[in-house]
């Protein structure tokens, strides 16, 4: 069956259930929640507009910071872990429509991959070094997920 657009809408206009509410979070609060988002174009911090998506790509371009470039992000970066949290508390907490849920779940993960682009920038992260930590990262991260999933599966018995 082919939806309308009018179904479509609906749905977007549905609150969201707890299963949904549930897995968004679970999501989001895995260790590579970030992985294959997109930085967000910009974001408004404390009355401050921050241009994300061009201070990661201008910096990704820079073999070096300056001091006081270096100083503007290691403030900036518990600022978007913050802001990130406060999303994740809205998404719990709120009562959201399906839309809302996705754009703060699409906000908050966009946020958490710009804080761990601007953390790499900053300790130099890069080449086979950060290949191996990441390989070793995501393995652990499949153990942790095959423990939850155990866990899963014990609790439907």
């Amino acid at each position: 069956m082919v939806k309308s657009d009018n179904d479509t809408e609906e749905a977007d206009e549905e609150c969201l259930s707890y299963e949904e509410r549930n897995k968004l979070l679970w999501s989001l609060r895995s260790d590579f929640a970030w992985a294959g988002k997109k930085i967000p174009e910009s974001v408004e911090i404390d009355g401050c507009e921050y241009k994300l998506r061009d201070m990661v790509r201008g910096l990704s371009e820079k073999e070096s910071l300056d001091t006081d470039k270096a100083a503007e992000i290691k403030a900036l970066i518990p600022k978007l872990e913050e802001k990130s949290k406060a999303d994740e508390e809205l998404l719990e907490t709120e009562e959201l429509t399906k839309t809302e849920a996705k754009a703060l779940y699409e906000e908050a993960t966009g946020l958490l991959r710009a804080s761990m682009e601007l953390k790499d920038k900053l300790e130099g992260k890069g080449g086979e070094k950060s290949v191996d930590e990441f390989k070793r990262m995501l393995n652990i991260q499949k153990i942790v997920d095959e423990k939850r999933f155990q866990e899963l599966i014990k609790s439907l018995k």
